[in-house]
């Protein structure tokens, strides 16, 4: 029976500290315009060449792995 009061006084506090912290998130009134107008950023650069480039890499390392792999393949046989 002597744990449900201090639960009750825990549970209290935690809920005063939260609330406290939430009020002081408000705005103070001095900036109550509406909020300023979104940044344009500039356009994310093309991967159009490199994307072929990349293709182009993974087909030559695939072939190496292939390769190398046949290699050991023989040299075990």
């Amino acid at each position: 029976m002597y744990m449900r009061p201090q639960i009750v006084t825990i549970v209290t506090f935690v809920l005063f500290i939260a609330n406290s912290t939430l009020m002081l998130g408000q705005s103070s009134g001095k900036e109550s315009g509406p909020p300023p107008p979104a940044q344009r950023t500039p356009g994310e650069l093309p991967i159009d060449s490199g994307l072929y480039i990349l293709l182009l890499a993974g087909i030559i390392y695939g072939a190496y792995v292939l390769l190398q792999r046949r290699k050991a393949k023989n040299i075990l046989d």
